[in-house]
């Protein structure tokens, strides 16, 4: 499959009320350097928080969805097999999820859970929710979360609405560091 367009988010323990203002202070300052445009969606109630736009991925601090987390949305430029496409999604999404904590206006309270994630593909003409599509992927999705919590150290839920993307939830039976996680994904 030549998907390009996939989104990883890592679930985090911010209240639903978190103020967004220092994502915004921080996406502001990188948005000079690396990124087309910065969106502002703040005001809305469990949406979209604060999105910086680039022409090969998005990247953002998302209210929405289960729980508020570091959301990164791949659009382009992704090659090789599918899981190799997968690899280099959770490698963006774990470098620049480093970057962010690393900043000094990153809500201290604010904890990231590395075991609680969230994948979905993003293109309903390439990844149709359906059975065929789940053939496909699910060797490459189960190889990758193989490599990051161990074989059967995790649970991977799938979407089980067929009008909403493909995708899963996942939950690991423990928590690696980002930096763990980001060694691990690079092997």
């Amino acid at each position: 499959m030549e998907f390009q367009k996939v989104s990883l988010k890592i679930l985090s323990d911010a209240p639903v009320t978190l103020n967004l203002d220092p994502f915004l202070q921080i996406f502001a300052r990188w948005r000079v350097q690396d990124w087309v445009d910065l969106a502002d969606y703040a005001h809305m109630t469990r949406g979209p928080g604060i999105v910086l736009v680039g022409h090969r991925a998005n990247f953002s601090f998302d209210m929405g969805t289960s729980a508020p987390g570091v959301l990164y949305l791949s659009k382009k430029d992704l090659e090789g097999t599918a899981e190799g496409r997968l690899r280099a999604v959770f490698r963006e999404c774990f470098a620049l999820t480093q970057r962010l904590l690393a900043e000094p206006e990153f809500p201290a309270q604010v904890q990231l859970r590395t075991g609680s994630l969230e994948l979905a593909f993003n293109d309903r003409l390439e990844t149709p929710h359906t059975e065929a599509t789940d053939r496909a992927l699910r060797p490459a999705v189960e190889a990758v979360f193989d490599q990051l919590f161990g074989a059967r150290a995790y649970r991977l839920t799938p979407e089980p609405d067929v009008s909403r993307r493909y995708g899963f939830t996942i939950e690991a039976r423990s928590a690696p560091s980002l930096e763990a996680l980001t060694a691990l994904v690079l092997q």
